[in-house]
């Protein structure tokens, strides 16, 4: 049995959202057999965007119920149940947060409709929600209402299902979410890691790439990972096979090797990084004035530095040296830089990381061919 849901949220900072809007329909694989509908009243400020994208106004949740008075309602029709949402991730988290508001843990197997038509249906462009409908034919009324998503993903469920005809994939796909103890496969890969800052990669049995991520302490950051409750690490406990790791010697640098790794190795979990890192900034005047320049941080070796390159203005990619004459013209400091693509994402980080100078030095292309050395 599946309870295939969908929620509209306030939007906002990071795990400070709240509902807005719940649709949950009861599936047994052929039929809806209950469902539950409602606005939610969020007691907070609906953000602009959202009302301009769902519809939904302060004024049309006022006299809606509150979370707290909905809430056995979702518990009994997820009950005996999977819960199945498209990019569960976010539904899990909103229900994991809105609970735990109230004092409960929200624990219960989950499947993404993400994940398993990346797997089933591997040919389509896109996998969101209203590109994979119109791909697929499947009627989406009411786009961005909690009702509308919902049901068409519970058509998609159905074509997903008649694509596993044996439904192994599907099995496989479901997140668990049993206790917090660590396996034996996991305390033997947690062995090998150090205690170091840098970028991890995690593989299924496949040998796939389903995750990547950056830590200051990358052995404290997969035990959490492998403890976790949460939805993202249950996938990757439940298909975990090995651990690729990369030393940075700087968070920075980690930042953006994460970043530029998501975006071109496209690991199944794609872990966005924490979101706060990305808000908005302008541009920081000193990147205006200097223009082709570098800023320094620790490198992976006592003896040897990072360093962020920018030219005309323009973030170009990362890199390391040891000895000054390693980067004193041109063609050598080309040579150790790995170029990154400027998105939203590598310009805000790195505007911020300027603003608030967590860099060592910053030298300008001039003085570095010039000068002879840096401490």
């Amino acid at each position: 049995m599946y309870t295939i849901i969908d929620l509209e949220t306030t939007g906002g900072k990071f795990n400070e959202e709240s509902i807005i809007e719940v649709a949950a329909y009861k599936f047994d694989g052929v039929n809806i057999t209950d469902q539950f509908i409602s606005l939610v009243n969020p007691q907070r400020d609906i953000h602009p965007y959202v009302e301009k994208l769902t519809g939904i106004t302060s004024d049309m949740v006022q006299s809606a119920p509150k979370f707290q008075e909905v809430a056995k309602r979702i518990i009994e029709i997820t009950s005996e149940s999977i819960l199945v949402a498209h990019n569960a991730q976010f539904d899990y988290r909103i229900l994991q947060l809105e609970f735990k508001r109230l004092g409960f843990d929200f624990s219960m197997k989950s499947l993404c409709t993400v994940i398993l038509s990346q797997e089933l249906l591997p040919e389509q462009e896109s996998y969101k929600l209203g590109r994979l409908s119109r791909s697929l034919g499947i009627p989406l009324k009411d786009r961005h209402r909690a009702s509308g998503d919902a049901l068409a993903t519970v058509e998609l469920l159905k074509i997903l299902m008649e694509k596993d005809i044996k439904q192994g994939i599907i099995k496989k796909s479901i997140v668990e979410f049993p206790g917090e103890s660590i396996s034996s496969i996991f305390k033997k890969a947690i062995e090998n890691l150090e205690n170091t800052v840098g970028v991890f990669y995690i593989y299924n049995k496949n040998k796939k790439l389903i995750y990547v991520d950056y830590s200051k302490d990358i052995k404290n950051k997969v035990v959490k990972l492998f403890t976790s409750k949460k939805f993202i690490p249950k996938y990757v406990q439940n298909n975990f096979k090995s651990i690729k790791t990369h030393k940075t010697g700087n968070v920075e640098i980690a930042i953006l090797k994460a970043i530029q790794e998501i975006k071109s190795l496209r690991p199944k979990i794609n872990n966005n990084v924490d979101p706060k890192l990305f808000y908005k900034i302008d541009l920081p005047q000193v990147i205006s004035d200097k223009k082709n320049f570098i800023i320094t941080f620790s490198g992976k070796k006592d003896d040897e530095k990072g360093f962020i390159l920018f030219k005309d203005c323009k973030v170009i990619g990362y890199g390391y040296f040891d000895l000054f004459n390693n980067i004193n013209t041109e063609k050598k400091l080309n040579s150790r830089v790995v170029k990154v693509d400027e998105c939203k994402k590598v310009k805000n980080y790195v505007y911020r990381v300027i603003s608030e100078k967590r860099y060592k030095k910053l030298l300008t292309l001039d003085e570095i061919y010039k000068f002879s050395g840096i401490e």
